[in-house]
């Protein structure tokens, strides 16, 4: 078989030296925080220069933004949650129970990845660059919620009535890292249990509910 091109080679080293760095980065941000930890922290954990990660990321918050956006997406592939293929299962769902039971499962899938780092993001949120970057994420997880909301209408399963801007108040309000860290930490709810709550309340709240 025939060598990649040069340039086919090198991107997919910048892509595994970003992965590594992106993965390297939770692992301490998780474990120390934002401000405790160091580029050079970083760096050192993922076998990497300290040069390479200021040219790849720039900044110690261009590093945060990274790690939040893989934990939300679940790697450090530059594709946006709205591109991924659960919504479109979900956009092809007839069913609206169904519908609302991936929604709320695909859910909580991303916030039981994504629930440290944003705990991360919100304790160093006193800093103005972080603080934005808080800021940017509720208002993408808003948007990203809205989107699944259209969904639900446009295949039927919004109960009569219920307009898409409540039925999107309804879904960010409910399904979000603070609730989520509320019952599975502080109260200690096993994730089925947190799941089955969420399916269940969502599913009267947007739909007729009617289990027959």
């Amino acid at each position: 078989m025939p060598a990649a091109p040069a340039p086919d080679r090198r991107r997919e080293r910048s892509r595994r030296t970003r992965a590594r760095v992106v993965e390297a980065a939770t692992e301490l941000l998780v474990e120390h925080g934002y401000l405790a930890t160091t580029i050079e922290a970083v760096a050192e954990r993922a076998g990497v220069a300290v040069q390479t990660v200021y040219y790849v990321f720039g900044t110690k918050r261009a590093v945060l933004a990274a790690v939040l956006d893989a934990s939300i997406a679940g790697d450090a592939e530059p594709v946006a949650v709205a591109e991924r293929p659960w919504f479109d299962a979900l956009a092809t769902e007839p069913d609206a129970a169904t519908a609302i039971e991936h929604l709320v499962a695909a859910s909580i899938t991303i916030l039981a990845r994504v629930a440290p780092v944003y705990e991360v993001v919100r304790r160093a949120a006193a800093d103005a660059d972080v603080g934005a970057l808080l800021a940017q994420n509720r208002a993408g997880r808003r948007a990203d919620q809205r989107r699944l909301t259209e969904l639900l209408a446009s295949g039927g399963h919004l109960r009569p009535g219920l307009d898409v801007d409540t039925a999107a108040d309804i879904v960010y309000a409910l399904v979000n890292e603070e609730v989520f860290q509320l019952l599975t930490v502080d109260c200690a709810w096993p994730l089925d249990r947190y799941r089955a709550w969420a399916t269940d309340l969502m599913r009267h709240q947007l739909t007729d509910g009617d289990d027959s």
